[in-house]
């Protein structure tokens, strides 16, 4: 692959009132690592196209920035620290390159240069979708004027490509999902055409749910249930989107169709993003929407599934099968042969991946 030269942006500070660190920073104070919080790539549609790192710097760090800053860069035997600089790899086996981190045009020079947006200059390999890790690490000296090198930071990785068993339809979609971390370990492996279990779309449900709030899900103290001690049904079960089949059955291996998938990803909205709703109160809180159609199926659709499923449909996350039928249910011998309204594995990580993507 072929290296591509960045230039390196040094942010020195030039505030007046800054703060005196109390004593000299340590060795180890320069070696930690700064921090990439989030990672995006943008295009400016004429073929330039760059990257977008936030990046945040741990408190000694900074107070060893502010120590230099007002000794004249007061050279110590650790050294000091001048800038920051962004290391990117464009596929998984690559060597590391490397780029100069520049300001975004949000960046406000009245505020410090350590923490916030920086863009790096265009990158001629890179594209909208490419893969691509970066990391970053404060650049600097010593007294004898030696570069000086920190550790690197976390690594962050954007549009990761995985190997789906998976409709040719569906692997753009499914690669979204991936870098939104919204397949459950029990679906990376599996092969993804095959209809979802309610096991396996509580696990889903509750991926979309991290994803909407931020929280990390926790199952439930008490498992009501005989037939399945899964840790992310119990943390579906916990946050309400789902329900047993009795009071001490889950049915874990059955088979999930179309409503049944709309009704528990409206449940996994609802609780991300209404105060107070509970499956128990789910009547009071009524989902405002317009509805855009009326599927010809429409009376074949549960009564307890419509408002779930015309939801989805007027945000275009959950669609219809062809000739304006929804399939919300095997309704005969033949459909049910056939898993004519089984929800897949693909289908459900696309859909949980659209609602992230449409309603958060």
């Amino acid at each position: 692959m072929k290296k591509i030269v960045g230039v390196l942006v040094i942010c020195f500070m030039v505030l007046a009132s800054t703060v005196l660190a109390a004593t000299e920073p340590t060795d180890n104070d320069l070696r930690t690592a700064p921090i990439i919080s989030k990672l995006e790539i943008h295009d400016d549609g004429e073929n330039n196209v760059w990257l977008e790192v936030t990046v945040s710097t741990p408190e000694n760090v900074r107070n060893a920035i502010d120590y230099f800053e007002n000794h004249e860069l007061g050279y110590n035997q650790a050294g000091y620290i001048g800038g920051i600089t962004l290391q990117y790899a464009l596929d998984s086996e690559s060597d590391w390159l490397e780029s100069g981190l520049g300001y975004s045009p949000n960046y406000d020079q009245d505020d410090d240069c350590w923490n916030g947006i920086f863009e790096t200059e265009y990158l001629s390999e890179l594209h909208v979708d490419s893969y691509v890790k970066a990391r970053a690490y404060y650049t600097g000296a010593t007294a004898t004027g030696i570069i000086r090198v920190s550790d690197p930071s976390n690594e962050i990785v954007l549009n990761e490509k995985a190997n789906f068993e998976a409709s040719n339809w569906a692997q753009k979609e499914l690669a979204e999902a991936n870098t939104l971390n919204l397949i459950p370990d029990c679906l990376k492996e599996a092969d993804l055409t095959k209809a979802i279990t309610r096991e396996e779309f509580a696990a889903v449900s509750v991926k979309a749910y991290e994803a909407l709030t931020g929280k990390v899900a926790t199952p439930v103290a008490t498992n009501p249930f005989t037939d399945t001690q899964n840790e992310e049904v119990l943390k579906a079960y916990a946050l309400g989107i789902t329900t047993g089949t009795s009071a001490t059955t889950f049915t874990p291996n059955a088979v999930l169709n179309r409503e049944q998938a709309a009704t528990m990803l409206t449940r996994t909205y609802k609780k991300a993003t209404i105060d107070g709703w509970t499956i128990q109160t789910d009547a009071n809180f009524p989902l405002s929407y317009t509805k855009t159609n009326t599927f010809a199926d429409d009376d074949k659709i549960s009564s307890w599934a419509k408002d779930s499923v015309y939801f989805m449909n007027a945000n275009e996350i959950i669609k219809g099968v062809g000739d304006n039928k929804f399939a919300p249910k095997n309704t005969t011998s033949a459909e049910e042969a056939v898993g004519y309204a089984n929800a897949t594995r693909e289908q459900a990580i696309i859909i949980a991946t659209r609602m992230v993507k449409n309603l958060k």
